[in-house]
């Protein structure tokens, strides 16, 4: 049994980031026209959501505030009125990205989401300075090799290179001697000052 003919929508606004909450009825949606959803600040007003209603569905559009691509959904009329709550996600990263349910409801799932957001970029940029230390790292080390900049203690300049998740070990194939360099900055600035590196 169909509980309510009333929801709201909730979405975050992916050209200003404003979080906008609709209240919808079951008559918003009648005939066959697109219903769009511009968002709630004055100075942005930007189309985000549109739902235009099928045979016995609702093709729903939303611009995904995470890829910034546009998605499209086709939801059942008895789906959407008759759940309490449910969420359309965006298909490349599965955040949610349309909140369907009470005003309260989505106002606590899209503060949740965005907290998963910020600590999902926040991993991402430190993953990216982790990778780039590493490339710089190595470009610097290929190039002291060139010069014949890198040599063991032995005198061997027969010099292997691996690449783990401790940093870069640079080992003698002669005598066996490492030297392992840590790609965190500090390391990487004092190796880009040094011009050689001597396993001993």
């Amino acid at each position: 049994m169909i509980k309510e003919f009333k929801k709201s929508i909730g979405y975050i606004c992916p050209f200003c980031s404003t979080i906008v909450t609709k209240d919808v009825n079951l008559f918003d949606f009648s005939g066959q026209n697109a219903s769009p959803f511009l968002c709630s600040k004055d100075d942005c007003r930007a189309l985000s959501v549109s739902i235009t209603p099928k045979k016995d569905k609702y093709s729903i559009t939303v611009n995904c505030p995470i890829c910034g691509e546009p998605h499209i959904f086709n939801i059942k009329k008895v789906t959407f009125w008759k759940s309490d709550f449910f969420v359309l996600h965006c298909p490349e990263t599965g955040f949610g990205i349309l909140f369907i349910g009470s005003s309260e409801r989505i106002r606590s799932e899209i503060n949740r989401q965005e907290e998963l957001i910020a600590e999902f970029e926040s991993e991402d940029v430190t993953i990216g300075d982790e990778l780039s230390n590493i490339f710089d790292t190595v470009e610097h080390i290929n190039e002291l090799s060139k010069k014949d900049a890198i040599y063991c203690s032995c005198g061997s300049r027969n010099i292997a290179i691996e690449i783990d998740n401790d940093g870069i070990t640079l080992s003698c194939k002669d005598c066996g001697k490492s030297k392992c360099v840590k790609t965190d900055m500090e390391s990487l600035q004092t190796l880009l000052n040094a011009s050689t590196i001597v396993l001993d």
